[in-house]
């Protein structure tokens, strides 16, 4: 019989963009796309994460590239098995019976169904404990938020696939909403743009490179060393001539598209409000609204925010590792529940 006590606690943040994993005693191991490669004809992975994003527009038609998450839903659950398999038989060198229980964190989106494949998914992998929790749970928690006590805390997590909105209170998720306004949406409509401006067609990766050079959402544009507005050339194929080509692209441009993306992100954090109980409401006065995820990068968006809910808003510090950092504490706090500060403070200064 194992040692359990010897075993390894693991938390994942299975999100549309990238997978993070956490492993007790170790940190943060794995931060890398949410993407695989695959071998068409042997079904073997080729590659995960980084190496596999790299493919990404330039295989050959042997070669799969695969998001196994697209728009915060399960695209492929065979091929989120592949991942997390190749992903952890790396980890802990095809030692899998070395982790005692696993949390995924997910986003709010998916459904029941879904969330119980997802947990069979890790028993056909041996490992008997799998528990399923929501991003923006673990996102707040991952912010410092104590989100144990009789009070309300509000959490805007801007993903690759889903903007997901959260109101939490005494350890759990009073009411969420999500849209698919995020992250992967920007690019497809960055990727728009520039064809219809610029007659230039550019890939998934172009896009993205475009949206963190340039994004902002309000307040002054970007600028450079000089204080000249930013730009980004972007590569790809001329439209008219079918020939490669380059375009500038400025900032204000990018800014007209994110504003355009946004009405929807605004109108589903205006209803969310709307519906929030009033007690818990009153308390975001002061303890205001908490932004994560990728999205929080964008810059400009503490004022865009601001504007909007008329509370304070405050830009995690860690935006893109808020939810894995949430599982670690998710993971101790597990079969137990708390309400007080205190309590929490002892459980983390115990850790």
């Amino acid at each position: 019989m194992s040692d359990n006590s010897k075993k390894m606690a693991v938390g994942v943040d299975l999100g549309t963009s990238n997978l993070l994993i956490y492993v007790e005693g170790r940190g943060t191991v794995f931060n890398e796309p949410s993407i695989i490669a695959i071998d068409k004809a042997t079904k073997k992975v080729v590659n995960v994460g980084i190496k596999a994003a790299n493919l990404v527009g330039k295989t050959h038609e042997k070669v799969e590239v695969i998001r196994p998450l697209s728009g915060g839903v399960i695209a492929d659950v065979e091929m989120i098995k592949e991942l997390l398999e190749f992903t952890l038989d790396t980890i802990f060198l095809s030692k899998m019976d070395n982790i005692r229980k696993m949390l995924i964190c997910i986003p709010s989106e998916i459904t029941e169904t879904e969330k119980q494949a997802i947990c069979l998914l890790g028993h056909g992998m041996g490992i008997d404990n799998v528990m399923i929790d929501a991003e923006v749970k673990a996102a707040a928690i991952g912010n410092g938020l104590d989100i144990y006590e009789p009070r309300g805390q509000f959490v805007i997590d801007i993903g690759g696939g889903t903007t997901d909105f959260g109101v939490l209170s005494l350890g759990e998720v009073v009411l969420s909403r999500a849209t698919k306004v995020a992250g992967e949406y920007f690019d497809r409509q960055i990727i728009e743009h520039v064809k219809n401006t610029h007659k230039l067609e550019i890939g998934d990766q172009t896009a993205e490179k475009i949206k963190i050079a340039l994004a902002s959402i309000d307040g002054d544009l970007p600028v450079d060393e000089d204080g000249h507005e930013l730009t980004y050339i972007a590569k790809g194929r001329d439209q008219v001539e079918g020939l490669p080509q380059q375009a500038i692209i400025f900032a204000h441009e990018i800014r007209e598209v994110l504003l355009r993306c946004f009405e929807t992100i605004k109108s589903t954090l205006i209803a969310t409000l709307e519906v929030t109980p009033p007690e818990l409401s009153g308390d975001l006065v002061t303890n205001g609204i908490w932004v994560s995820g990728g999205g929080a990068k964008i810059l400009g968006l503490k004022q865009y925010f601001e504007e909007i809910a008329r509370v304070p808003v405050h830009i995690s510090d860690h935006p893109l590792t808020a939810v894995i950092n949430g599982t670690k504490k998710l993971l101790q706090f597990e079969g137990k529940h708390y309400f007080g500060e205190s309590r929490v403070g002892m459980e983390a200064r115990a850790q």
